[in-house]
């Protein structure tokens, strides 16, 4: 972990000004990170509106925490991505929903034929259901790394692993989800 990106030094210098009472260099963290982190809770939680607030509510509890954060080698995004899924935790532990999986991209199948929008939503289906199945490690590297697109170096860093046993996870868990692929297509035949 000892290697350090730019924006790592950036981020530590913002940090340390925003502890001190800036609120502009909390706000210059707020504007580098509130689209990875809607992003995250939108692969989560399935809905815009519900992603938005809480985004709001992650980048609260950072400020309220930001006097008690130190630096130990990992990222501020890591420590954001922590707040997120304690929020996210307590969304689903109060509303007792299923997180689905849904299309980042929003509507394009929408624009197609009724055809094209059923089969891109049949599939999308069909993928949700394969992940939710697989354990929950699996999950977050497949949603950090290939739905979100993060680098595996930033994903070590969220999930507190090292990149070898990113990419090793992340081979695990595509194939544990290739597998259940095949598994569903031949019951379905």
């Amino acid at each position: 972990m000892g290697e350090r990106h730019p924006t790592d030094q950036d981020d530590a210098a913002l940090v340390a000004r925003a502890q001190a009472g800036e609120v502009e260099a909390f706000g210059s963290l707020y504007e580098r990170y509130f689209d990875l982190v809607f992003r995250y809770l939108r692969s989560r939680v399935g809905d815009s509106q519900e992603a938005e607030d809480l985004s709001a509510t992650v980048f609260l509890r950072a400020y309220q925490a930001l006097r008690r954060y130190q630096e130990r080698g990992w990222r501020f995004s890591a420590f954001l991505y922590g707040i997120a899924r304690n929020a996210l935790s307590d969304h689903f532990r109060h509303n007792r929903l299923e997180f689905p999986v849904e299309d980042l991209e929003g509507d394009a199948a929408a624009e197609g034929s009724p055809d094209q929008e059923f089969a891109s939503r049949e599939s999308s289906e069909r993928i949700r259901e394969v992940l939710d199945a697989l354990p929950p490690d699996y999950q977050e590297v497949i949603r950090l790394r290939v739905i979100l697109g993060l680098p595996t170096p930033e994903v070590a860093h969220w999930m507190r692993r090292s990149d070898g046993a990113i990419r090793v996870l992340l081979h695990r868990a595509l194939r544990a989800a290739r597998k259940r692929m095949l598994e569903n297509n031949e019951t379905q035949s």
